[in-house]
């Protein structure tokens, strides 16, 4: 029988999502990785012992391992970012698979476009590449799939439409907006569209039945972003347009008929982490670092500050609670990363600064599941079960 393992943020992201898939790539047999949630807006970074480092975007975290991954209708695809991170693979000697639902939903030019130049979106925090202004207009008749992408008449018509839709809601902002919809009018299409010709040759589409009729041993789904961010428990605007908890795995999981019990691991960074707009609990409390050559977060950039505080206890129960609402009984383990940046073991609960004297002391406080593990480097070789 398979197994399943869901792997989720409890904060804003950033909190290791993309190791922890590799590490249990590296342990489980026979693997496939899921996206559930997301899209190419994600960004998880995964470092091997021989320093091979890469940001998976727009393949699965498991991709070092040569574990194929499974792109779901509740993500978003980017033809471009494809090709272009396939080609960073190929020249570390990774050859990735490429699985994608014919029903995910496909970013354009356009999309990219109006997402960098909605001024509210850039209020409210945006990566810069499309995900929210795709998954908007998915969401009314200008629909475009990954299917799409293999009837070439079918996908220019398509495209016009986008490009109309966009017309449409730049024109609808007055005057303010005649040099974006200028802009918008001289986009070329010919880079993008040859990118998709070559995207071709590396999706391979395969529906939610196929998946699980191809004997997989283990499946790990692989989240994107943090529970803090979800559509519906973040703090709006400044949330993302994708539910972030498990709520998409245990439906894709339920619609297909598998009944195994999954196990939730629930990560956080030892510290709280916010990259870009919004409330953060611990903001107004500094956390002590020391440095990480291979962090990459940085300021700047469209999404805007990365933002640390120390870490509050009560943000890690309400990401809890938001999940229990969808993961009911399975197994729930706790996943602590980043332990090795810590110069001191201070935590906010109900509002009070408070000190651990010892990193075991700490980990008693902060830890809110039965199984916990920690890891004390960027990579999935320093993972261990504390408890």
């Amino acid at each position: 029988m398979a197994h399943t393992h869901i792997v989720l943020g409890m904060g804003y992201g950033d909190e290791g999502k993309g190791v922890f898939t590799d590490y249990l790539s590296s342990k489980l047999a026979h693997p496939v990785v899921i996206r559930f949630n997301g899209g190419h807006q994600c960004g998880h970074t995964v470092m091997h012992a021989d320093s091979q480092l890469h940001v998976f975007s727009n393949f699965g975290s498991g991709s070092f391992r040569q574990i194929p991954v499974f792109f779901s209708r509740f993500c978003t695809i980017d033809p471009t970012g494809i090709v272009r991170e396939l080609r960073a693979l190929q020249q570390c000697g990774i050859s990735p698979v490429l699985f994608v639902d014919p029903l995910a939903m496909v970013t354009t030019p356009f999309d990219k476009f109006y997402n960098i130049n909605d001024r509210a979106n850039l209020a409210h925090g945006t990566v810069g590449v499309g995900f929210g202004a795709t998954v908007e207009r998915n969401q009314g008749p200008f629909k475009l799939y990954a299917q799409d992408l293999f009837f070439p008449s079918v996908l220019e018509r398509k495209l016009e439409a986008v490009r109309d839709y966009y017309r449409t809601r730049f024109k609808a902002r007055g005057l303010e907006s005649c040099l974006e919809a200028l802009e918008l009018e001289i986009i070329r299409l010919d880079h993008f569209l040859r990118d998709v010709d070559s995207d071709r040759g590396t999706i391979r589409l395969l529906t939610e039945s196929r998946l699980f009729e191809m004997g997989f041993e283990n499946y790990i789904f692989e989240g994107g972003q943090g529970i803090l961010l979800d559509m519906d428990f973040g703090i709006f605007p400044n949330v993302t347009r994708s539910n972030t908890t498990s709520r998409n795995a245990f439906e894709i999981l339920s619609r297909n008929g598998q009944q195994t019990a999954p196990t939730v691991y629930y990560l956080t960074r030892a510290y709280q982490t916010r990259h870009g707009n919004g409330w953060m609990s611990a903001e107004n409390y500094p956390v002590a670092l020391i440095h990480n050559l291979h962090e990459t977060n940085r300021p700047g950039g469209h999404q805007g500050a990365f933002r640390t505080g120390i870490l509050d206890t009560d943000m890690l129960r309400y990401a809890l609670q938001c999940d229990a609402n969808f993961a009911g009984g399975a197994e729930k383990q706790m996943v602590i990363s980043c332990m090795d940046q810590l110069t001191g073991y201070q935590y906010l609960s109900d509002g009070n600064v408070l000190t651990a004297p010892t990193r075991d002391s700490f980990l008693k406080q902060i830890a809110l599941c039965e199984k916990v593990w920690t890891n004390d480097g960027p990579g999935s070789d320093t993972i261990r079960q504390w408890r």
